[in-house]
């Protein structure tokens, strides 16, 4: 049985080198340096602070949860100060009015709102409740201590659906996966996706979806849900248990007259996709670019796959471009977070080795090559400067105004998150 996203998934399969003709490593792209270490202002060993991580302009939001220790998270409001990125505590802390379970698996953000999934759910536990989505808005007087503006729900929720596992928003249109939900044909583990568009009058009180999003091929542990991206009208969700973990991910296109139920427009898979690759396992979309993850694919070296858009519409398809760690190992887990911004993708590989340390972690930056995306391993390795053996940096990314985020949840002590930039 696989594990859930808090853990840097493992694959016995032997090494596996970059083929020189499918990756070309070049000068990297960009120069960038830490900017700053965030943390909460009250830490602990063990609080995985960092899990999740989300930004929109100048304002970042990280989710503090660890589903096999704590019983309650919470989120961390950040806002760049006038003299730019530096260490510092939280502006604001997010917490949920009902002691949420599972309260900071994810979070995302789009301008002055807040999103944060409480999947409430440990190791398959079915007993627990079906998951929950806090939204908080920004208060006219600024980000301030507070609970949530609104609570959102799925009408046919179920214990142990985990939705809110993963949360994306852009501008008024929320989207939550819920990847163990039950399909229409009984099998488990088939996973959802919950759109919810925000009233004519905002997001207040308790809320259920506006259309529930499943696929057309759903199966057996498919996970469906597991990763999901919005940007304006479009949704992509990943599915890294389809076909034998070889994994898909969705694309969504809301419809002219507004989301409704229905599956998907179009699938997405890796040309090269193999069992037990975990394509899907994160996903992220901008404009029209999308990028998803494969923690085990290339025999564990792990690899993201970029699709752009066709010129009449999303379609079945195959990746425009693979990414790839310049010098990845086996288990490094490169994939296992995504987030695109125009032009910048950033990759997490919170497996990684760095120097001697283990499972330290690292982000790689790939820049949009003239012309168009192509296959390269040609991108900026990310590491925190006072980096240590278990940290896991990449568990979580982020990009938003020219800066880069990872959050490293750390294992000896307590999480960090922290800021790269020019």
């Amino acid at each position: 049985m696989r594990t859930l996203r808090s853990t840097v998934i493992l694959a016995l399969f032997s090494m596996l080198l970059f083929s020189a003709a499918k990756l070309r490593a070049a000068q990297p792209p960009v120069s960038l340096v830490q900017l700053a270490e965030l943390t909460p202002s009250v830490r602990a060993t063990n609080d995985w602070f960092g899990f999740s991580t989300a930004a929109s302009g100048t304002t970042v939001v990280v989710g503090a949860f660890d589903s096999n220790i704590e019983q309650y998270g919470a989120a961390y409001v950040y806002v760049k100060p006038a003299g730019g990125w530096t260490n510092m505590t939280q502006l604001a802390k997010l917490t949920s009015s009902d002691n949420g379970q599972g309260f900071g698996t994810s979070v995302a953000i789009s301008g002055n709102t807040i999103v944060v999934g409480a999947a409430n759910t440990s190791n398959f536990d079915t007993t627990a409740g079906p998951g929950a989505v806090y939204v908080f808005v920004k208060p006219v007087t600024g980000w301030t201590d507070m609970t949530e503006t609104a609570k959102l729900t799925a009408s046919d929720g179920q214990p142990g659906d985990a939705l809110g596992n993963s949360v994306s928003i852009s501008g008024g249109t929320i989207a939550a996966g819920a990847f163990f939900t039950t399909d229409s044909s009984g099998n488990s583990f088939a996973g959802s996706a919950y759109v919810f568009v925000r009233p004519s009058t905002g997001w207040s009180g308790d809320l259920t979806e506006t259309a529930k999003l499943t696929v057309s091929d759903s199966q057996l542990l498919n996970y469906f849900g597991v990763s999901i991206g919005t940007s304006s009208n479009t949704i992509v969700a990943g599915a890294y248990g389809h076909n034998n973990f070889q994994g898909a991910a969705y694309v969504f296109v809301k419809p002219t007259t507004g989301w409704v139920s229905m599956t998907q427009t179009a699938e997405l898979t890796a040309s090269d996709g193999a069992a037990s690759s975990d394509f899907g396992f994160s996903s992220a979309i901008s404009g029209n670019t999308a990028v998803v993850g494969a923690v085990n694919a290339r025999a564990s070296l792990g690899e993201a796959y970029v699709f752009v858009e066709p010129t009449g519409g999303w379609i079945n398809m195959t990746q425009t471009a693979e990414l790839g760690a310049p010098h990845g190992a086996q288990f490094d887990s490169f994939g296992q977070s995504a987030a695109i911004s125009g032009k910048f993708v950033v990759i997490g590989a919170p497996g990684a080795t760095v120097g001697s340390n283990q499972l330290q972690g690292a982000a790689y930056v790939f820049v949009q090559p003239p012309g168009g995306w192509r296959n390269t391993a040609n991108s900026v390795e990310l590491t925190a400067t006072d980096g240590a053996a278990n940290d896991n940096l990449g568990v979580s990314v982020a990009v938003s105004a020219g800066a880069l985020f990872a959050g490293a949840p750390k294992s000896t002590t307590p999480g960090s998150a922290y800021v790269f930039g020019p």
